[in-house]
């Protein structure tokens, strides 16, 4: 999907020499930047990408051969500004050093715990959001007091560009650099010395990049896919489901790392969940020829998609719509758990239905597979439902209703396994892009310090001690 591509040996000199140049403009010293500092940068680029708001939309409705205008508004744009409102009003109390208590031996001595940059941060971006999943990290990079380069997915040129515009424009040369072009730039980037690479793409992709960190021993972030479940347990209200899984399903058409992937249905009410999924599709989508509904953004993925559809009792979810770049929405009825639709993640407006017969037989089965991105699982009975969500392995997990947990920005976002390492959003995208360094103030006498030659009387009583 979107990625690293070729090894970096394979990468040409004069785009490793592009690179470089652009990492060396920032800032290596080590110089911790004040609060103030930090907030101006983050409302800098909080202006900036709301004065490019409109222009934004149009980048990517252009890059993906349409894409309602409102989605881009909402999920990459608006939470891009939320996010950085939420980090400026909290980075203070974040920013703040711990006083931790130290052990007797160290009697008098002073002692604090504060959070440093880790230094020059790299940033990959894929294409399927390719505003939010640039600039949130970069805007948690530059809270953290990190220097940022920037590589924009090449597979949305356009908003590329404007994505070089706006933050270019908006933030010191120093601070934050950009670099586009397609995926020997990006393993140019991942192949750099830096001091944290923030990664968001493809399981396959995470590997490449996560090999080339490995050269410079740089840490990772890796925020990836995988196939998010759906378990919907036997006294679901299947209409308030099969709204919620198709709202998330279709939403850009599927793009979406989060998106119910597949679904587990009790075997009595599959039928019934398939005309719930049609009823849900006609509500969220009520004209297919309107533009509300999103394209698939890449050459061949209609084709990879139908392809995953061959041999299968399918169910069209919606009546037909314009051709190529848009897919309408189908149920897969029973598919081969060994199959390619059931082991790739679909990324795309495609919901294979599981039959189960006992729900420890959906969690089984869900426990058998790669740890997912996100659970969702729906059910009357809540208890019985944040049962299943402590049985069932995943990154995140919401109840009753699917991707909205995403956009909380109290909540740590972030995969396990396959689907990623690291989490961020909100607080935990701070941990992630700094370090904790422990500063200590000796006092005049510390029992410790006895712990030095020549040994005698008082070192033997400080190892009774110690030994007690």
């Amino acid at each position: 999907m979107d990625g690293a591509g070729p090894d970096v040996a394979d990468t040409r000199p004069e785009i490793r020499q592009v690179v470089r140049t652009a990492f060396d403009a920032l800032d290596a010293s080590p110089r911790v930047p004040p609060l103030a500092e930090r907030r101006a940068w983050l409302m800098a680029l909080r202006a900036a990408t709301r004065r490019a708001a409109e222009d934004l939309a149009r980048a990517v409705d252009a890059d993906f051969g349409g894409r309602p205008r409102a989605e881009t508004l909402v999920a990459e744009v608006g939470l891009v500004l939320s996010s950085i409102d939420w980090t400026a009003r909290r980075l203070g109390r974040w920013m703040r050093p711990r006083r931790p208590r130290l052990p007797p031996e160290f009697l008098s001595a002073r002692a604090r715990v504060e959070r440093v940059p880790l230094g020059r941060v790299g940033i990959l971006a894929p294409w399927n959001y390719p505003v939010q999943l640039a600039l949130l990290p970069l805007a948690t990079a530059l809270a953290g007091g990190n220097r940022a380069l920037v590589k924009p997915s090449e597979f949305t040129p356009r908003t590329a560009e404007a994505l070089a515009r706006l933050i270019e424009g908006a933030l010191p040369g120093d601070v934050v650099r950009v670099v586009t072009g397609g995926p020997e730039v990006a393993a140019a980037v991942s192949s750099l010395p830096l001091d944290g690479l923030f990664f968001t793409g493809s399981t396959a992709t995470g590997r490449k990049v996560a090999r080339a960190a490995a050269e410079n021993l740089v840490p990772l972030v890796l925020e990836l896919g995988g196939k998010s479940p759906a378990i919907i347990l036997p006294d679901a209200d299947m209409d308030a489901a099969a709204l919620s899984i198709m709202a998330g399903k279709l939403f850009s058409a599927g793009q979406t790392c989060v998106a119910p992937d597949y679904a587990l249905v009790p075997r009595r009410r599959v039928g019934e969940m398939v005309e719930a999924l049609r009823r849900a599709a006609a509500r969220l989508h009520p004209d297919p020829a309107r533009p509300d509904y999103a394209a698939l953004a890449r050459a061949g993925d209609r084709d990879r998609l139908l392809g995953l559809l061959e041999g299968y009792q399918t169910v069209p979810l919606m009546d037909p719509m314009p051709e190529a770049p848009r897919l309408g929405p189908f149920a897969v009825l029973d598919p081969d758990p060994d199959s390619r639709l059931m082991r790739e993640e679909i990324f795309g407006p495609i919901l294979p239905l599981v039959p189960y017969d006992d729900p420890a037989e959906a969690e089984a089965f869900a426990n058998a597979r790669p740890c997912p991105l996100a659970l969702y699982v729906f059910g009357r009975d809540t208890a019985a439902a944040e049962g299943v969500v402590a049985r069932v392995r995943s990154g995140g997990a919401m109840v009753n209703d699917t991707l909205l947990h995403v956009a909380a920005h109290s909540l740590p976002f972030g995969g396990a396994g396959e689907s990623g390492m690291g989490a961020y959003h909100g607080e935990e995208g701070f941990l992630a892009l700094t370090r904790p360094r422990s500063v200590m103030v000796a006092g005049r006498w510390m029992p410790a310090a006895m712990a030095r030659p020549p040994y005698g009387r008082a070192m033997d009583r400080l190892l009774r001690w110690l030994i007690r």
